[in-house]
């Protein structure tokens, strides 16, 4: 894994980290999604979820270590493929074992569903969410503006985060139509109480103007990019 930082838009304070998975070429497979579709066809998505989900969080706590932070005080976003809620050899309960293993609380995890994949989710995927929920885990809608499903997603799960889509993010300053997007969507995803991460920011210019739109958190390029090394992120 790679990590990458997601700071506070007003103090640059660093909030958590989001974990890029790496290595997907060196295992023959031409892609991330490559990966997850290969566990999925071979009914072992889940299992594999848990493996990479392990080496995350360890690295994690490594990470929060080495900057001299106690466990929870930063948070862990982690990519959530929709289909492990309806895979058949899906286990309710076993994220909190790893947790504990590690002594992580269980309000530093951020789950993030993307708007990206098919969203045909069964009704027992949408009561396991709201277990994960109760479990006090956080839930984000990653790529939020990229497909079709972002408003339902957003109605049904009750995010803490909302992370707009590198699309609209892209050249913002300068696109009068797109701010208008982002300070709407923003606008909306406060009243619901929740909070707005700019993600792809690679300019100072798209940074100030997601800042002036009321954006609550960066990512990105001019931030920091991603990296496998600990040190580096300090």
């Amino acid at each position: 894994f790679a990590f990458q930082p997601i700071v506070n838009i007003h103090s640059g304070a660093c909030y958590g980290f989001e974990a890029l998975l790496r290595g997907y070429t060196e295992a023959g497979l031409p892609s991330i999604q490559a990966l997850f579709d290969s566990a999925y066809q071979r009914n072992i998505l889940h299992r594999v979820d848990l493996m990479l989900k392990e080496k995350a969080v360890a690295k994690f706590c490594r990470a929060t270590k080495a900057l001299g932070k106690a466990k929870g005080e930063l948070k862990l976003f982690l990519n959530l493929d929709n289909r492990i809620l309806v895979s058949s050899d899906y286990q309710p309960g076993v994220t909190l074992g790893i947790l504990q293993r590690h002594g992580l609380p269980p309000t530093a995890l951020c789950l993030e569903i993307s708007e990206r994949h098919e969203n045909a989710m069964a009704r027992e995927a949408s009561n396991l969410l709201a277990a994960y929920h109760r479990d006090a885990y956080k839930l984000a809608i990653d790529d939020f503006g990229a497909g079709y499903s972002g408003l339902q997603l957003l109605y049904q799960y009750k995010p803490e985060f909302l992370k707009i889509d590198r699309f609209f993010i892209s050249g913002i300053d300068a696109d009068p139509k797109k701010k208008l997007v982002v300070a709407t969507i923003t606008e909306m995803a406060h009243v619901l109480g929740i909070q707005v991460v700019a993600e792809g920011i690679e300019t100072e210019k798209e940074q100030l103007t997601c800042r002036e739109v009321g954006c609550d958190y960066l990512q990105g390029y001019y931030i920091a990019r991603p990296s496998q090394e600990i040190g580096d992120l300090k």
